[in-house]
């Protein structure tokens, strides 16, 4: 009996030593524990949307229309197809913008914009009226400031300006061109 004992036993230990690769083979392929894949797809969109923001005194600040955005919430961003955005200021015309895509990032509050964009500021009694054109831009929506280090093209009346690189606080209007800034002024003609 003393035989069978040990061949029971061994039999017994190769059985567990079986068990035991296969055990470890099928968790090593799927895990206990999920490692919390991050979800990149959108918890909301709209279609055909108009937004308003107004700052601590009830003023509108600026109003945001596209014609889709898709909210991802594992980055805070949304994307925006064909956005057109007016920036309000006190005492000039708003600035009004025009973009292919649009990515805005809310918890920055910037909103990158790329695609034939687009920024214009119409006539007044004081200022000509200007257009940015550019690839692509980005706006900080708090300070009103935008950049892009993309060519650009500056036109006002009859003056054109292109550079590489450019900064707008679109509070003030000022524009400040980076590099390789060429120009055409016309002189305005006497009476």
């Amino acid at each position: 009996m003393g035989k069978y004992r040990y061949l029971a036993v061994a039999l017994l230990v190769v059985g567990i030593a079986f068990f035991t690769s296969w055990l470890l083979r099928t968790l090593g392929e799927t895990p206990l524990v999920k490692t919390g894949e991050l979800n990149r797809e959108p918890d909301y969109f709209f279609d055909e949307f108009v937004a308003t923001a107004r700052d601590a005194q009830g003023k509108i600040s600026y109003r945001l229309e596209a014609k889709q955005l898709e909210h991802f919430p594992y980055n805070y961003s949304m994307t925006l197809e064909k956005p057109y955005i007016e920036l309000f200021n006190e005492k000039e015309q708003p600035w009004q913008t025009w973009a292919e895509q649009g990515i805005f990032f809310e918890k920055r509050r910037l909103l990158t914009l790329s695609g034939k964009v687009r920024i214009h500021r119409a006539a007044d009694e004081i200022n000509q009226p200007v257009t940015l054109s550019t690839e692509s831009i980005t706006l900080d929506m708090r300070k009103k400031i935008a950049k892009t280090s993309s060519d650009v093209q500056v036109t006002s009346g009859e003056d054109i300006l292109n550079a590489t690189g450019m900064m707008v606080d679109l509070q003030s209007g000022r524009v400040e061109l980076h590099s390789k800034v060429k120009g055409k002024y016309e002189v305005p003609k006497q009476k």
